[in-house]
């Protein structure tokens, strides 16, 4: 019973509930990908991935690699299920060694429109966001849980959580 309860319980820890009227969550990043001039000025939650964050004359440039988000909208680290990536710019001063690459983020953004930029040997067209709000996830949520595991660990007699009754070898 509580398994079954427990789904609905997760909220968004990014998205509070008078702004949740302000996002359009019916755009798919495909569709923002493919035609981000359509979706100017709208209100977004992303996340993903950083592969570089720069400083610019007017603020941080963000390369994120975009990924699914869970229900409280912190991104699924599985690469694959990528549709691509996008840049968010932050208009306020964000020293880029506090994202480093490969930090999780999600982030509430307006779809600004769209740049194109080489990527390897090719021009690849980025949408490009202007971020209201950022997060920035914990390693520790990506982590395993609950933690590694030492089987050796319980095979000692004198651990205080092993019954000696319990090992055949004793």
């Amino acid at each position: 019973m509580i398994l079954l309860l427990l789904p609905g319980c997760i909220a968004s820890e990014l998205v509070t509930k008078e702004m949740e009227s302000q996002i359009a969550r019916d755009i798919p990043f495909e569709a923002l990908k493919a035609e981000p001039d359509k979706f100017k000025g709208r209100v977004i939650v992303l996340g993903g991935k950083v592969l570089t964050a720069k400083r610019l004359k007017e603020g941080t440039q963000i390369e994120v690699l975009q990924l699914p988000l869970d229900g409280a909208d912190a991104p699924i680290m599985n690469l694959s299920q990528s549709k691509g990536r996008f840049l968010a710019y932050q208009e306020a001063f964000l020293d880029p060694a506090t994202i480093p690459e490969g930090t999780a983020v999600s982030m509430i953004v307006e779809i600004t429109g769209a740049r194109t930029l080489p990527l390897d040997e090719v021009d690849y067209t980025y949408p490009t966001l202007k971020i209201r709000t950022l997060k920035i996830w914990p390693e520790q949520r990506y982590m395993p849980w609950p933690g590694p595991y030492y089987p050796y660990m319980y095979r000692y007699p004198y651990h205080p959580f092993y019954p000696r009754w319990w090992d055949p070898w004793y």
